[in-house]
């Protein structure tokens, strides 16, 4: 079962592990290297991020991920996500993404959830659109990472009913 818990010391290890593995380096702005401290401070002060969580399974020792709201600008969150190497491919990202989505519906004056991703990041982009996001039609030179380059952006977006 996977869950979104508040990040805590007991985090750094994994996290630092995780940061290590070349697909998070490849499409994040995690600093290079990544170190123990590195990991320390993001899980003291969320590294500026609106707010964080580790994804994870209660019957797994470590953390599955991080999912986070990088801000809210007129009523969009923008999140982010990274899963670690060890819990790749197990739906743990979507169901993250679908958890981060019904928190936001709680947020005052939050109306839509965004993620921008590089268009050349298919998995994060597939991840996206199985979490229920859909391609948004936006124009920008925005870029994101893909290892030593910039890729152009894709955003992906889902709004938040009321009900």
């Amino acid at each position: 079962m996977i869950e979104l818990r508040t990040l805590t010391i007991d985090d750094v290890e994994w996290i630092t592990a995780a940061c290590q593995d070349p697909e998070i380096l490849r499409w994040t702005v995690v600093p290079r290297p990544y170190t123990r401290d590195h990991a320390t401070s993001f899980v003291n002060d969320l590294a500026g991020e609106v707010m964080a969580w580790a994804i994870s399974d209660p019957s797994s020792p470590r953390g599955l991920g991080v999912v986070g709201v990088h801000h809210v600008i007129e009523g969009t969150a923008s999140i982010g996500y990274w899963i670690a190497p060890w819990a790749r491919r197990q739906g743990a990202a979507t169901t993250a993404i679908r958890l981060v989505v019904a928190e936001l519906r709680t947020w005052p004056g939050v109306r839509r959830v965004s993620a921008t991703i590089a268009e050349t990041n298919t998995a994060s982009r597939r991840t996206a659109e199985s979490a229920g996001m859909s391609k948004a039609a936006f124009e920008s030179d925005e870029k994101c990472p893909d290892g030593d380059s910039q890729a152009d952006a894709v955003r992906y977006e889902c709004g938040l009913s009321t009900n």
